[in-house]
C-alpha cells in the first residue's frame, strides 16, 4: 500500500495530544485549519485513487513507457529553480512538464481525461471557466510575492507525494519539524522501504503523465528543491536521469526561505516565536549545499551541470544553452529567440520580496562563517563593505 496511514495517524495524535509548546500548538486557527483540511483532503483522496485504480484497469499500458533522460532542476529553495523550470519548459520541442492542477487534482489518467473533456466543453460555450480561473489566479498571485503559484503553470512535482501522505511539504507547512527530519536528508535517514514506496508512486505518476500526453518522446522536466537531499535515490530510480543544480548566495536564500517559512506557519497557527524555521532552515542548506554537490560528483559528468543563481540571472540564455550542450539536448531556432528576450526582463527584475536579516535573529557574518565553503566555491560575493 503506497498510503502513508501510520504518517496520518501520527499527524493526527500530535496535532491533538501533543502539540502544547511547540510551534505548532492547537490554536484557534490552527484548529479551523484542520477542520477544513480533513474532509477536503478526505475527498480529494478519495477522487484521487479512484482515478488511479480506474487506470490500471482502462490505461494500464502506461506501465510499459519508459522515463527517458528525465531532467531534474535541485538546490536550495530560493535559488532560481522556478524560474529556470519555467523558461525551459517553454521548449515544448524538447520537454514536458507537469502542470499544478495535474499533479494537486488529477495524477491519474482517468480524472486528468474527465478535466480535458470539461475545458474543451467550456471552450464551446464561451470560456467561461477558463476565465474566471484566470481571475482567480491573478488574485492571489497579487496577494503572494514570494512564490507566485499558477494552476496551469509548471510546478514542483514533489505535490504528488501529498496523494500518499509522504511529502516533505506537509511537514514543513505544518511545522513539525521532527517529522521532516528524515526528509531533510533523505538519502541517508529514509528507511529503504520507505524509499521504494514513495519512489515506486512517483515514478508511476510520472509514467501515467507521459502516457497521458503521449509524450514519451519528450524529456520529463521537473523542478524539485525538495529532491536536493535524494539524488542518490534519483538516480537509483531514473538511472538516465539529468540533474540541475543551482546554488545562490546564502546571504540571499537563507533569509528569503527563513521568510517564506515564517509567511506559511503564520498563515496556519500561532508559532511560539517570531522566525521560528530559522534554526531548521540553517541546519537543511548547510546539507543541501553540500551533500548534493558530493554525490553528484560521483556521477557521469555528462548527467548533471551545476548552475550559480547570479549566472542564470545575468545571462539566462548562456546558461540555458551550457545546459544543453552538457546533456545533448537540440536548441531550435523558435526557443532561441525566446532565450534572447528572457535574458534582457531577467536582467532588469528586481524582487519584490524584502527581508531583513536582524529582524530574523540573523548577521551577514554569522552566514559567511558558517557557509564559508559555499562562498569560496562558487565564488558569491560576501559584501563585507555593505
Amino acid at each position: 500500500m503506497s498510503f502513508n496511514l501510520r504518517g496520518v495517524a501520527r499527524f493526527t495524535y500530535k496535532s491533538l495530544f501533543k502539540s502544547r509548546g511547540t510551534n505548532y500548538r492547537l490554536t484557534p486557527r490552527r484548529l479551523v485549519g484542520l477542520l477544513i483540511a480533513y474532509p477536503a483532503y478526505t475527498l480529494l483522496e478519495m477522487v484521487t485513487w479512484a482515478g488511479l485504480i480506474l487506470d490500471e484497469v482502462l490505461f494500464r499500458g502506461y506501465r510499459d513507457l519508459e522515463i527517458r533522460e528525465p531532467v531534474y532542476i535541485v538546490g536550495n529553495p530560493r535559488s532560481g529553480t522556478t524560474f529556470l523550470q519555467r523558461l525551459m519548459a517553454r521548449d515544448e520541442a524538447n520537454f514536458n512538464s507537469m502542470r499544478t492542477w495535474e499533479m494537486l487534482l488529477a495524477p491519474s489518467i482517468t480524472v486528468r481525461k474527465v478535466f480535458w473533456a470539461i475545458s474543451r466543453l467550456d471552450r464551446r460555450l464561451g470560456s467561461h471557466l477558463h476565465r474566471w480561473v484566470g481571475m482567480l489566479e491573478e488574485t492571489w498571485q497579487e496577494e503572494n510575492v514570494v512564490h507566485r503559484i499558477a494552476l496551469r503553470a509548471p510546478e514542483e512535482d514533489e505535490y504528488l507525494l501529498v496523494h500518499i501522505f509522504s511529502s516533505l511539504k506537509i511537514w514543513l507547512y505544518v511545522a513539525m519539524l521532527d517529522e521532516a527530519e528524515p526528509y531533510t536528508y533523505f538519502d541517508s535517514q529514509m528507511p529503504e522501504e520507505q524509499k521504494r514506496r514513495m519512489m515506486t508512486f512517483y515514478r508511476r505518476c510520472v509514467q501515467r503523465h507521459l502516457y497521458a500526453h503521449r509524450d514519451e518522446e519528450k524529456h520529463y522536466l521537473a523542478k524539485n528543491p525538495h529532491f536536493s537531499p535524494m539524488v542518490d535515490t534519483l538516480y537509483d530510480y531514473l538511472p538516465d536521469v539529468r540533474v540541475i543544480y543551482l546554488a545562490r548566495n546564502p546571504l540571499d536564500m537563507i533569509p528569503s526561505y527563513v521568510s517564506l517559512k515564517e509567511e506559511e506557519w503564520q498563515l496556519l497557527g500561532d508559532p511560539l516565536e517570531e522566525y521560528a524555521s530559522r534554526d531548521y532552515v540553517l541546519d537543511m542548506a548547510d546539507h543541501w549545499y553540500t551533500y548534493p554537490l558530493e554525490r553528484l560528483e560521483r556521477a557521469p559528468q555528462e548527467s548533471y551541470i551545476v548552475i550559480r543563481f547570479d549566472d542564470l540571472v545575468d545571462n539566462a540564455g548562456q546558461t540555458v544553452r551550457a545546459i544543453y550542450q552538457r546533456f545533448g539536448l537540440e536548441l531550435s531556432p523558435a526557443f532561441d529567440d525566446i532565450l534572447e528576450r528572457v535574458t534582457e526582463r531577467a536582467r532588469d527584475h528586481e524582487s519584490e520580496h524584502d527581508y531583513s536579516l536582524s529582524e530574523m535573529g540573523l548577521t551577514r557574518e554569522q552566514i559567511v562563517t558558517r557557509y564559508r565553503h559555499v562562498f569560496e566555491r562558487f565564488g558569491f560575493d560576501t559584501r563585507e563593505t555593505q
